[in-house]
């Protein structure tokens, strides 16, 4: 790394407590499995509605500088011995140690229009074994997106109820792309694309029509135009070979109207 910086915190739980509904929500998104579903399209040009930066560090522990942005630690992600977190010249990176499951709410991000994101993103080491056709449901970086406010069903009486919402990820091997898959749980709310397929090492920006697939997945009468409510970034190497070691960078997040 060029400019490189390491998060200097500990956690003692994988348990955050006071984290709110929408915190408790995400652990469940975490928690559900996955088999495939129908697709989605690309959209055309648009104008710039949000962005959600991560390259724009200066000092201080990584955690503050993503706290003042409205980034909230759960899980393993509260734990820098399973995913640590550092600064290059790929903007944030992400790096999970050994087999964990780490989320990052953000309720921050509200966008009340808009039709396609752009992520500028990449991954240094894939999770081993990944492969969500292969049932080894596991990524370096996913991005959740949740659409509006209406609360779909868990499926758990254990898990609470979610807005809809859509968790992006990159992917290798035979995994395809622009394929939605549904959970275990959120079976009506919640659906899950790989958005490109990304050579280790390289940034990339991938493109996703976000309202089309809101419209295929969720809305088939296209009479519902929802407000982004929030995002997530998760990593998860629970089932994943070499360790459940993998590492990922993200550096900007871009929603277009």
């Amino acid at each position: 790394m060029a400019k490189s910086a390491r998060s200097n915190s500990s956690g003692e739980s994988a348990v955050s407590n006071g984290a709110g509904l929408f915190g408790r929500l995400v652990f469940g998104l975490a928690a559900t499995l996955a088999f495939p579903a129908a697709g989605a399209a690309i959209a055309a040009e648009g104008r710039l509605a949000r962005t959600v930066g991560f390259s724009d560090y200066q000092k201080g522990p990584i955690e503050d500088w993503l706290k003042s942005k409205g980034f909230k630690f759960q899980l393993d992600a509260r734990l820098r011995n399973a995913i640590d977190l550092g600064i290059g010249e790929k903007g944030l990176d992400l790096i999970a140690k050994k087999p964990a499951l780490g989320v990052m709410p953000n309720e921050a991000v509200n966008v009340r229009k808009f039709r396609y994101l752009e992520i500028d993103w990449g991954v240094n080491k894939y999770p081993g074994a990944a492969s969500w056709e292969n049932g080894v449901r596991n990524q370096a970086i996913m991005v959740i997106v949740f659409l509006g406010d209406q609360r779909q069903p868990s499926g758990s009486m254990f898990i609470p109820d979610s807005p809809y919402f859509i968790g992006l990820f990159l992917c290798s091997g035979n995994d395809r792309t622009n394929h939605p898959f549904v959970g275990a749980h959120f079976k009506k709310g919640g659906r899950y694309v790989c958005a490109d397929k990304a050579p280790e090492g390289k940034l990339i920006t991938s493109r996703f029509d976000l309202m089309a697939a809101y419209r295929e997945y969720f809305d088939k009468e296209k009479d519902d135009d929802p407000a982004v409510t929030g995002i997530a970034l998760e990593i998860d190497t629970t089932k994943a070979k070499d360790g459940g070691k993998s590492s990922a960078f993200i550096k900007e997040i871009r929603f277009f109207r």
